[in-house]
């Protein structure tokens, strides 16, 4: 069902913003899609057709937006966020991982057939894994749209990936009209979920999720490389530096840096680390980096993430994405919708 309209739109629980241009669009619980033509002086609401809850949304220069959410939904703005329509949903996501399961243990059945003894046990012990996840693919179906879509990214008007809850991983090469399962080129055999998506200048992708997965693709999200950060604990947010480094950030208020393309990966001091967990950032428009937080963790760097100042809001709220011109000039929203940060205030 659509969207319902709100009294006081911009101060119900959001969960990501976005620039389209010189407009400001943010989505939230229930379908709730918000836009600002004046950099947050005022919002005016969308009409949405879904009233699952968006967790992401995406711009491009031209003004096409994208917008992720609860029920596997995928929605898309030729108007950079006044009008939406439904391109995907759970229904069509979970009728192709049904697909997907058939095909694997159709392949694993030849693959054992032809299998010398020594190695056929293991093959058959997958083989009852894909029977099982045959069983939960079809009780999906049948008990409809459940799972995620966290985060959404494209490269072009053409070109884009939406990832989520256990595993899901999609790619449309036609701006959303068709969306496929893409998981053949990633590996990630307990299905965790992924959290956040982002390229680099030279067309580098990289993907980060829970218990400290991190890729890199080097071919638009076909294949991807899984990379060694040596940390466990969950990222839920990538940005990349105006210099091209890469941070990822997450629970705990725990951050990394990689500077050589994601080879390598190191901590970053935070100075009065509050040591809550960080949940959404962004590179500002003066090439600042503000990360936002639980309770009103707020954590910015003024030298492409080398080293961050942490402090709390006054207000305190959860906060889950941030946007603006500087530190000194940025929005954030969250649980208690949007919030106007300013670094010197304590």
């Amino acid at each position: 069902m659509p969207a319902l309209p709100v009294a006081d739109a911009p101060a119900m629980p959001l969960l990501d913003l976005a620039r389209c241009g010189s407009r400001l669009v943010a989505v939230g619980e229930r379908g709730l899609a918000i836009y600002s033509d004046d950099m947050g002086e005022s919002w005016v609401q969308a009409e949405m057709p879904v009233s699952q809850t968006l967790t992401a949304v995406y711009c491009l220069p031209s003004g096409k937006a994208w917008a992720v959410g609860h029920g596997g939904v995928i929605l898309h703005s030729d108007d950079a966020g006044f009008n939406w329509s439904l391109q995907f949903d759970g229904n069509q996501a979970n009728q192709q991982w049904l697909d997907y399961t058939r095909q694997h243990k159709a392949a694993l059945e030849v693959a054992v057939a032809g299998t010398a003894d020594a190695a056929a046990a293991n093959m058959e012990l997958a083989l009852e894994d894909a029977h099982y996840a045959i069983e939960d693919a079809e009780d999906a179906v049948l008990t409809g749209p459940a799972d995620p879509f966290l985060d959404i990214w494209f490269r072009n008007e053409h070109q884009g990936i939406a990832v989520g809850a256990y595993g899901m991983l999609y790619r449309t090469g036609n701006g959303g009209d068709s969306w496929e399962l893409s998981i053949a080129g990633i590996d990630n055999p307990y299905r965790y979920h992924y959290y956040s998506i982002a390229e680099t200048e030279e067309g580098v992708l990289f993907l980060s999720g829970e218990a400290g997965l991190l890729y890199r693709s080097l071919n638009e999200g076909v294949i991807w490389d899984r990379l060694d950060s040596n940390y466990d604990g969950s990222l839920f947010g990538l940005v990349v530096t105006q210099d091209q480094a890469v941070l990822g950030f997450g629970l705990r208020g725990n951050i990394l840096l990689s500077t050589d393309g994601g080879d390598s990966w190191q901590p970053v001091a935070i100075r009065d680390n509050p040591r809550l967990s960080l949940y959404g950032g962004a590179r500002l428009a003066d090439g600042s980096i503000a990360l936002v937080g639980a309770t009103g963790a707020l954590v910015t760097s003024g030298d492409h993430g080398r080293e961050f100042q942490g402090r709390v809001t006054a207000e305190r709220n959860s906060l889950s994405a941030v946007a603006g011109e500087s530190l000194h000039d940025s929005i954030a929203v969250g649980l208690a919708g949007l919030e106007l940060l300013d670094e010197g205030e304590q």
